[in-house]
């Protein structure tokens, strides 16, 4: 349940950014516009996380509300259909992508990862071979007299799977920690990386009608590349870098600074050698330590609590106690960037719900194509835990991998643009990404309340 505090707080932003924003509009620029729809998008998904009253979790309203303006663009309502291409308005809602990456980056232990490395490589090849091979099928059944190209493309954003929506919901329902919950993150990663080695041979084949060696080893090598510099970067660098600029100003909000700034940096640098610039985010996240801030230093009456307590059990106290405030450290990071996130986080799925236009793609054909692809992208994700252990719940990792989300919808305008898509074919495309981003929260959801899972 929402806190009435932050209730009443988001309700009184929505009541008054909005009105802001209309006064500056009479004096502004004529792209003040802008501005407005910003302060709607916000408001309305402060609005949005009211479905938490009701059991839903908060992304499903973030969601709703887009394809909701996504109607209004339909109709010519105001500057909505400007607002779905507006460059600022994209970049605000990428930056709400990175920084929910940096976060849960922030929330995960490496070690956490590599414990569950195997069973996440696994879920993860699953995860791409089966969709993609349930994408050319359906393709075949769909457009029978089709290129193949198309079944191709439409294999590559099958196997695409959205890290956002899932972890989104993971924090929504305080299950983050889960272990099946870390294979879905360690999964997404590498199906981020398999999707783009997809990607970029399915577009080779396309433009050129074949692909060379060099170009699939390039990537390859670019990914390999990254995650060096980021653990080398990360060991020796980040220290020196991060203590040196804290000796100019140590206080919280140069700390705030210095982890916005990680976290960009990173993605920029994924984005330059042709990762997605959430993988970037996460990794900054990921490799950044307390430590680093030289704010681990335990309180002055840690050493002292023998006296406090009696000999035979000061040894327990003293455990206990290590580790609450090891996890006030870890949250002490978090908590900084927890603004921004409020804001922005929320207008990145806002933001990709805009990019659904359900009155285009409501025609039974269309609805039948998108069916059988929501169907085809289901199922494909859903066996990704088949071979996990027991103590492992498979069917989190398996619905957790469902969402296509944002990156479905890239994969989809590439198919687009690149002419390989027709108008059947890329509507049944947003309604599976659709489909698969709003059936994840509430199967997951039921899933957690069945087997009575614990929060963190």
């Amino acid at each position: 349940m929402i806190k009435l505090n932050k209730f009443y707080i988001l309700t009184i932003l929505t009541l008054l950014v909005p009105s802001v924003c209309f006064a500056s509009a009479e004096h502004s620029s004529n792209d003040s516009w802008i501005l407005l729809a910003v302060a709607i998008i916000i408001s309305g998904a402060a609005l949005s996380w009211t479905v938490k009253l009701v059991g839903f979790p908060a992304v499903l309203g973030e969601l709703s509300l887009g394809m909701a303006l996504a109607v209004l663009a339909h109709y010519g309502v105001w500057h909505w259909q400007e607002a779905l291409h507006n460059k600022t308005i994209a970049w605000l809602a990428e930056l709400g992508s990175i920084l929910l990456l940096f976060e849960i980056g922030l929330e995960s232990k490496l070690k956490d990862l590599i414990s569950v490395g195997k069973h996440g490589s696994i879920a993860a090849i699953l995860g791409v071979v089966l969709p993609f091979a349930l994408g050319i099928g359906a393709g075949e059944l769909l457009f029978p007299h089709g290129d193949f190209k198309l079944n191709l493309f439409l294999g590559a954003t099958l196997a695409a799977t959205s890290t956002g929506i899932s972890v989104r919901v993971f924090k929504d329902l305080g299950i983050l920690q889960n272990p099946a919950c870390q294979i879905v993150l360690t999964a997404s990663i590498i199906d981020d990386i398999l999707g783009l080695i997809i990607l970029s041979i399915v577009s080779g084949i396309v433009i050129a009608g074949a692909v060379s060696l060099a170009t699939i080893g390039g990537l390859l090598l670019s990914v390999v590349l990254f995650f060096v510099v980021a653990i080398v970067v990360a060991s020796r660098l980040n220290p020196i870098l991060i203590r040196w600029l804290l000796k100019i100003n140590n206080e919280e909000a140069m700390v705030m600074i210095v982890l916005i700034a990680f976290s960009l940096i990173w993605a920029w640098f994924a984005d330059a050698v042709g990762l997605a610039a959430i993988i970037g985010s996460f990794m900054a996240g990921l490799m950044l330590d307390v430590t680093f801030f030289g704010i681990d230093k335990k309180p002055h009456w840690f050493n002292s609590i023998d006296k406090l307590v009696s000999p035979e059990h000061a040894e327990q106290y003293h455990s206990l106690i290590k580790k609450r405030v090891n996890e006030e450290q870890d949250h002490y990071l978090i908590s900084l960037i927890k603004p921004f996130n409020y804001v922005l986080v929320p207008f990145f799925f806002v933001y990709a719900g805009m990019q659904v236009d359900i009155v285009e793609v409501a025609s039974w054909n269309t609805l039948a194509i998108g069916g059988a692809l929501s169907v085809a992208a289901i199922v494909g994700k859903i066996f990704c835990g088949t071979f996990l252990p027991k103590t492992i719940n498979k069917w989190i990792v398996g619905v957790g991998m469902i969402p296509r989300g944002e990156i479905g919808l890239i994969f989809a305008l590439a198919g687009r643009q690149l002419g390989v898509f027709n108008q059947e074919a890329f509507a049944g495309v947003l309604i599976m990404v659709v489909v698969t981003s709003i059936v994840t929260p509430l199967i997951l959801q039921h899933i957690v309340k069945k087997n009575k899972l614990n929060a963190n």
